[in-house]
């Protein structure tokens, strides 16, 4: 007899279980299964899953080139099977599952499983594991709708990202540019895969079918995505109750263990390297800042720890932490090189610091695969409401990514120089335990940096297109991009018209943008704690336009003449490139949250420290000094300036 599970609901496989494989029911989530074959969606399905209910999407192939990565045991035996010709052996996929869901946030947030089993022989795999789930979603499309995503279907080779050209497009000109077609989409292998995928599932299809939901995939991604969706709120998962296979409803809440007492509402985070105790539901550790203005300062509260300005920018503040800080978002460069070094610094974070580590999703496989787990987000909507300290490994741009990151408040952001031009980066990972002492310790000083929040308007003609938000960090830039003809813009200050310009386009600017883009086009270096947005001409065709500063409360409108030769091109940090029509306009004003970058000394000892390390600010040989006069020299010279004198 089949013993019950901590969430009843589809079980594979109908023989008896080992009891050395078996996923004890403390060990095991609310787990869902998306199958399908190749360009049914599935990874975007699961991808839209998991940012909708906060579960975790479970991608072996993504843990599997973890593993390949850093040549551990199981990547060095998949690595065989590799060089034989074969595929990943399915023991080895279902080891990697197994391993992946017995993960604290698994457990405690569920999960969803993108394309396994495969075949029949994993399905009794999983079956020998105990392993349980609440739906399978079997995704199906016409032969030849799959053969056209297959076609148009390309990957971002930065993030790995999967689009399709047809159905799902990037949203930013910059990515499209730079899509690669896969080896395996060519039309001789799109046969292959399909053929593949007919003879494994017919068996499998045998055994789950009458127990999965049948799901049309013909449709568009997001109609997909709200069915199943629906599908998923009626089983009552996320709102404490179960509604079974048989429609009756259920207990959705797991009987308490004798640990689950003695943690008195706690979980723990069991990592190989050490073990971090977070209470569920905590709210952020309270902060007080000191704002100064140099004549005097006074202490504000902080209402939520969430960072805002109250007037015009900029201010330098010092940060005091009323409890100390216990969940710390590590943002990573992706490089191999640095992740050694995350690893040291997630450890010390997690075992001295006993803080919770949340990573973005490929730092947590690549942790996974060197034997440490940390924690995740599928959706950075709510990061604001969690987030204590943000601590950065990379360089300048890794901040920019920070900032995408919160639509929002920011929390206090401490980064380390481990990129190349480390304008906005300080610190030094040498001394990361003394410099994090430091931080935590509360009483550091924090430039709080604007930023500028990017509205695209649509004209009259082109209300198809959709209004887009952006916050940025450094400047928002409109380009004629690749067109030979000039941009032909109008600009408004407050709604009042100021000039045409005729150029390759405009850079609006924060301050501490001015250092980036701004000043290479001619504008004037700004000090970070200027309230002010500048804006700044790219090659204008006239000789009297000047860069202008605007102050940081006025509110900016660069509209697309309706007569201009071209469209233009809007960018946001130098990404989410969008095109503007004839019409269309972008509207720039200050955003209420700024970005609170911790300093090293101060914001004033920082910029200066940056100029002269990133530029060599006004580094020129000194000038000797004149040769000491004799007695006589000087007074002859006291002579002929008294004559001239005279005269």
């Amino acid at each position: 007899m089949m013993a019950s599970f901590l969430w009843p609901g589809v079980r594979f496989g109908l023989g008896n279980r080992s009891r050395r494989t078996c996923i004890c029911r403390a060990e095991q989530g609310p787990g869902f299964v998306v199958l399908g074959p190749p360009g049914s969606g599935k990874s975007h399905l699961c991808k839209q899953l998991a940012e909708r209910f906060g579960i975790v999407h479970v991608a072996t192939d993504d843990l599997i080139r973890a593993h390949l990565k850093y040549h551990t045991e199981i990547g060095e035996q998949a690595e065989k099977s590799l060089e034989a010709g074969d595929r990943v052996p399915d023991s080895l996929m279902i080891q990697v599952v197994k391993n992946r869901i017995i993960l604290q946030d698994c457990v405690d947030k569920g999960y969803v499983l993108d394309g396994i089993p495969q075949n029949i022989f994993q399905e009794q795999l999983l079956s020998e594991a105990g392993i349980t789930f609440i739906r399978i979603f079997m995704l199906h499309a016409k032969r030849n709708v799959l053969e056209k995503r297959l076609h148009y279907r390309r990957v971002d080779p930065e993030d790995g990202e999967i689009y399709n050209l047809l159905y799902l497009p990037p949203m930013s000109r910059e990515v499209t540019d730079r899509l690669e077609q896969q080896e395996e989409d060519d039309e001789e292998q799109i046969m292959e895969q399909l053929a593949n995928y007919g003879q494994e599932v017919s068996a499998l299809w045998e055994l789950i079918g009458p127990r999965s939901i049948a799901i049309n995939a013909d449709r568009s991604p997001a109609d997909v995505v709200k069915e199943v969706s629906l599908m998923i709120e009626a089983t009552g998962v996320f709102d404490g109750r179960l509604i079974n296979r048989d429609g009756v409803e259920s207990n959705g809440t797991p009987e308490k263990t004798t640990e689950d007492v003695e943690s008195n509402g706690t979980s723990t985070k069991n990592g190989a390297r050490g073990n971090v105790t977070i209470t569920p539901g905590a709210e952020k550790a309270p902060i007080t800042l000191i704002r100064c203005d140099g004549y005097m300062c006074e202490r504000e509260s902080v209402q939520s720890s969430d960072i805002k300005f109250r007037g015009a920018a900029t201010e330098q503040v010092m940060l005091v932490w009323n409890e100390r800080p216990r969940n710390v978002l590590l943002l990573v460069k992706k490089s191999r090189e640095i992740m050694s070094t995350m690893l040291e610094a997630a450890t010390y974070l997690t075992q001295v610091e006993q803080l919770n580590v949340v990573v973005e999703q490929f730092v947590q496989n690549e942790a996974l695969a060197n034997g440490m787990f940390l924690e995740s987000f599928s959706n950075a909507d709510n990061l604001h409401r969690e987030i204590d300290l943000v601590v950065c490994l990379g360089g300048d741009g890794l901040i920019l990514h920070a900032s995408t990151l919160f639509k929002t408040a920011v929390p206090p952001l401490i980064s380390f120089n481990l990129g190349s031009l480390g304008f906005l980066t300080p610190f030094d990972f040498a001394n990361f335990a003394d410099e994090m002492q430091y931080v935590l310790e509360g009483s550091c000083l924090m430039s709080l940096r604007m930023r500028l929040n990017g509205r695209i308007t649509r004209g009259k003609g082109n209300k198809s297109m959709k209004d887009r938000e952006f916050q940025v960090l450094n400047e928002v830039v409109i380009d004629r991009g690749s067109s030979p003809y000039l941009s032909n813009l109008d600009c408004f200050c407050d709604e009042k018209f100021i000039t045409t310009v005729q150029a390759d386009g405009i850079i609006m600017s924060t301050p501490t943008g001015s250092t980036a883009y701004s000043m290479s086009a001619g504008g004037s270096m700004v000090h970070p704690s200027v309230p002010a947005i500048l804006f700044t001409p790219i090659c204008p065709h006239s000789l009297s336009f000047r860069p202008i500063v605007f102050p940081d409360a006025a509110t900016l409108r660069v509209d697309v003449n309706v007569e201009s030769r071209s469209h233009a091109w809007a960018s946001f940090d130098g990404k989410f490139r969008q095109l503007l029509k004839r019409g269309d306009g972008l509207v720039v004003q200050m955003s209420l949250y700024p970005i609170p970058t911790i300093n090293k000394t101060d914001h004033t000892g920082d910029w200066f420290g940056s100029l002269d390390r990133a530029f060599h600010f006004n580094n020129r040989p000194y000038q000797k000094a004149l040769e000491e006069k004799s007695g006589d020299e000087i007074e002859t010279e006291v002579a002929e300036e008294n004559a001239l004198t005279d005269i």
